[in-house]
């Protein structure tokens, strides 16, 4: 009679765990309630990766560099898309944008040689001055906007010259400028860098020419907190999201130098070389900054 009941009881394990288990179907995140489903990877509870613990009396080496992130690339298009948010995953610019409008973080004026005296090193620079510190989005909105006169079709064979308005949009943001810090721990033997400043591009058609215009920096360590608990696509498994503070740490993404602190004001690289020099002198720079730390374990 034990042995009978034993046996029942066995049997009724699986039934009562898939019975717990009904009520909530991992396919209910694909149908028409998905927006109430419960995510067993919630973001929102999800916290940044802490920075390596760093004394500055050990930081025996460093330098200050810039990359383009080119968000057109294959490696990149994660970045760039979805141009509309699909299950909380955005696309950067749009992560950035609703950072802005919820006042997260702040969005810093670039000035450019264009349009003031300063140096043109200041545009690559991260500027906390609380007069130029852009804090309305209609603001941030109309930066770089310009003026184009156009021929408009008022009728057949009729046309006449109209001034149309050019705003940014967020799908032509193509690329991002990235200002990053390397520095040499002598404690720990080992390289480190972290992200100083994100930088948008505008790409857009200005009297017939293609022109980037950069749009406005942003500090990264004030941002970390909300980019850790928005997701970002991982086109190699969909369980396993990763957030944009995972990405940007860990440099999920393809990037290329287009500059280094020097004595030149911080010259970008296409200001002395062009085509394939100026990507031999970013190569040069990378070669340089991991030679570093593989020049001191050969000495």
């Amino acid at each position: 009679m034990k042995k009978i009941i034993k046996i029942s009881l066995f049997m009724l394990i699986p039934i009562l765990g898939f019975s717990q288990n009904g009520g909530i179907r991992f396919t209910e995140k694909f149908g028409p309630f998905a927006s109430g489903y419960q995510y067993g990877n919630d973001f929102s509870e999800r916290k940044l990766i802490p920075y390596h613990f760093i004394r500055e009396a050990d930081v025996m080496w460093s330098k200050v560099t810039w990359e383009i992130i080119d968000l057109r690339e294959k490696a990149n298009l994660f970045l760039y898309y979805p141009t509309e948010a699909i299950n909380g995953r955005k696309s950067l610019i749009n992560v950035i944008m609703d950072g802005l409008k919820n006042d997260l973080f702040n969005a810093y004026e670039i000035t450019s040689i264009k349009h003031s005296s300063f140096p043109f090193s200041d545009e690559n620079l991260i500027k906390n001055d609380p007069i130029k510190n852009l804090t309305k989005m209609q603001i941030i909105q109309n930066i770089n906007s310009h003026e184009e006169i156009m021929k408009i079709q008022i009728a057949q064979n009729e046309y006449r010259d109209s001034l149309i308005n050019f705003y940014w949009k967020p799908y032509e943001i193509v690329q991002v400028l990235v200002q990053k810090v390397w520095y040499f721990d002598r404690k720990d033997s080992k390289l480190y860098n972290e992200i100083i400043g994100i930088c948008p591009i505008w790409e857009t058609v200005d009297k017939g020419d293609i022109r980037d215009y950069r749009l406005f920096w942003i500090y990264y360590p004030d941002c970390r907190d909300y980019f850790s608990k928005v997701p970002v696509y991982n086109p190699n498994n969909n369980a396993d999201l990763y957030s944009f503070d995972d990405l940007f740490v860990n440099k999920k993404y393809n990037s290329y130098f287009v500059a280094e602190d020097n004595v030149y004001n911080d010259r970008m690289i296409t200001d002395y070389v062009t085509d394939r020099e100026a990507q031999l002198e970013s190569e040069r720079i990378k070669k340089e900054i991991f030679d570093y730390e593989q020049d001191l374990w050969e000495n």
